[in-house]
């Protein structure tokens, strides 16, 4: 008696998966690009409506270390360089904005759409 196996919809899964690291690289990067821009809009929208530090927003902006690293903040320029006195205060003053609220906020969005990303590669979709 001989017993045999149709493995064709198992070849070509593996053949699929083998793909999910390149997929999930793009779709990453895409993910982050998109968060690390939000979270600059969000630190410049943070950073308005201070009387003494109008200028303030402007020199927000983000440095792309890596495929998946971003540095995001202001730049030492001018009233950038005043960021860090908003930020934390000074020993007479109390800080006047939270420089990290607009990465708080977009984290678990961030979060989601790479957890969303990671599926999609894995079972070889390209739905968003």
């Amino acid at each position: 008696m001989t017993i045999e196996f149709d493995t064709s919809e198992v070849d070509r899964l593996a053949v699929d998966l083998s793909r999910a690291e390149g997929r999930l690289r793009t779709r990453a990067g895409q993910v982050l690009y998109v968060g690390a821009n939000k979270i600059k809009r969000g630190m410049r929208d943070d950073a308005r409506g201070h009387n003494f530090l109008s200028g303030l927003p402007m020199p927000v902006s983000y440095d792309k270390l890596g495929q998946f690293d971003y540095e995001i903040g202001f730049d030492k320029e001018g009233q950038g360089n005043l960021a860090a006195i908003a930020a934390f205060g000074t020993p007479r003053s109390a800080p006047v904005m939270d420089h990290t609220a607009a990465l708080r906020r977009e984290t678990p969005i961030i979060v989601e759409k790479l957890g969303d990303a990671a599926e999609d590669s894995v079972l070889g979709t390209d739905a968003s």
